[in-house]
């Protein structure tokens, strides 16, 4: 009975350590591809800005993230529909000072590689011209 007294008070103490030998990290953040920062002038109509990135540089299913001048990351997801026509996942993110997302837009698009466009994702205007490889 000595034994199976001991057991129970050993149990009882190590059970009443656990919550204390447990603690809450920060959750790891998930690395983003690589930026490129452009630059861009505003537009004065109204709250839209305008940018322009020039020639883009893609690969067919792979992410490409360009870091604006005012902090907002555009993300660009190209895929091939067939030799003259790509269609592009641009995503608008923008952030706070801890990292939160503040404002987040999506949109989708058809374009013609090689052609300069110009398509509105949340409150920007972008001009660009998408260069894609098939890889």
């Amino acid at each position: 009975m000595g034994i199976a007294q001991t057991t129970s008070a050993v149990m009882i103490f190590l059970t009443g350590l656990l919550p204390a030998s447990c603690h809450k990290a920060a959750p790891q953040q998930k690395s983003a591809p690589p930026a490129v920062a452009a630059s861009a002038g505003t537009n004065s109509v109204g709250n839209a800005a305008e940018r322009n990135l020039g020639e883009i540089s893609l690969t067919n299913h792979n992410e490409t993230c360009l870091l604006l001048s005012t902090g907002e990351t555009c993300t660009f997801t190209p895929r091939l529909l067939d030799k003259r026509n790509v269609q592009l996942v641009l995503a608008l993110e923008s952030k706070n000072d801890f990292g939160e997302t503040r404002h987040f837009a999506v949109t989708q698009i058809v374009a013609q590689p090689g052609k300069s466009m110009e398509v509105a994702v949340g409150d920007l205007d972008l001009t660009f011209t998408p260069r894609v490889n098939a890889e």
